[in-house]
């Protein structure tokens, strides 16, 4: 089993891979959000030249962002950098397109960007936008083709599944247990939820303090569709409370304030949100907590379900602290040197 974390790419992101590397973590993924955060490719190459080891890749890649010749060539230069260590998980960019007011891509959309990144990355002539392509990099402008990076389709419907298993080396999936697919030889799984210290109970400041970010995640992910639009808010604890608070703000800018400081921290909506109803919080808190003997239930769940990477959610209010607690718990040993 490899065990990984995953972050929002930031200026943090140097630190947070050198910390996890020393913990022995077998990778760390970024999101690829340039509305929210910094941008993913130089965030890798600059925490790849800052390891040695561990692998390091997109959590998830958004292709529509840029031409998948740019795409190709971010990855060869990577490769270059450092060979081996690259992994690029795609998706049809969920919040990362939602924050610009955009809906996620079609699955025939990503069939057609994997393949054609495929073609480029193999050496292959690539018809793009009715231009002939072909990666022309001399030796020492990029890796030599073919490139094999591992590309991992992040998919939980049967659309993205199957496109998984013919286009992907391996699939992220973001499900329960009882819903993993089989069949994977690589198949990447999310575990959630912030670990309690020894004694520690769900009111702590430190349990409350980690679990707003998420707090305000699950309204943003219900309002964007993930949980049918405003139906899902509306399922949601003082859901229409949310709802009339967002929409004060113009139609055409909500979704600005919705996913404003989205997954980091709380934004201003969500603030005002949570000061109305800290009873919201604090359920939702002790919902997230997590002893460490009920988080190693979970990831033996998964497991057993199939998982060959498990990919350990953490806050990023104290993602120090977090990823060292998660460390601890599925009993990660340091890397010797």
């Amino acid at each position: 089993m490899e065990y990984g974390v995953i972050y929002a790419a930031s200026f943090e992101a140097v630190a947070q891979a050198q910390l996890a590397e020393s913990l022995g973590f077998s990778y760390i993924g970024f999101y690829d959000s340039p509305a929210l955060e910094t941008d993913v490719w130089i965030t890798i190459a600059n925490a790849l030249q800052a390891t040695r080891r561990i692998q390091i890749g997109t959590e998830v890649l958004i292709p529509h962002l840029r031409h998948p010749m740019a795409q190709a060539t971010a990855i060869a230069t990577i490769e270059h950098l450092a060979p081996g260590r690259l992994y690029v998980g795609v998706g049809t960019g969920f919040s990362g397109r939602m924050a610009m007011g955009q809906r996620p891509l079609t699955w025939a959309y990503m069939t057609e960007f994997i393949e054609r990144l495929r073609g480029l990355l193999a050496g292959e002539d690539v018809v793009i936008d009715g231009g002939v392509c072909r990666m022309l990099h001399p030796p020492g402008f990029a890796a030599e083709r073919p490139i094999r990076t591992p590309i991992l389709v992040a998919a939980n419907g049967p659309k993205g599944i199957e496109i998984a298993r013919r286009l992907g080396d391996g699939l992220i999936f973001g499900d329960q247990p009882a819903k993993v697919p089989t069949g994977f030889n690589r198949l990447e799984v999310l575990v959630g939820g912030i670990l309690l210290d020894e004694g520690e109970t769900a009111t702590s400041a430190r349990v409350m303090e980690s679990a707003r970010p998420s707090f305000g995640l699950q309204y943003h992910l219900a309002y964007d569709g993930y949980l049918h639009g405003q139906e899902g808010v509306k399922a949601l604890p003082y859901g229409e409370d949310w709802l009339a608070l967002l929409e004060a703000y113009p139609p055409e800018l909500r979704h600005l304030y919705v996913h404003d400081r989205h997954v980091v921290a709380m934004n201003a909506l969500d603030a005002a949100f949570a000061e109305r109803h800290p009873d919201a919080v604090a359920d939702f808190a002790g919902m997230m907590a997590c002893t460490v003997d009920a988080w190693r239930e979970r990831i033996d769940a998964y497991a057993k379900a199939g998982a060959t990477r498990m990919t350990c959610g953490t806050s990023f209010a104290d993602w120090r602290g977090d990823m060292v607690r998660v460390a601890k718990a599925v009993g990660l040993t340091p890397p010797a040197g």
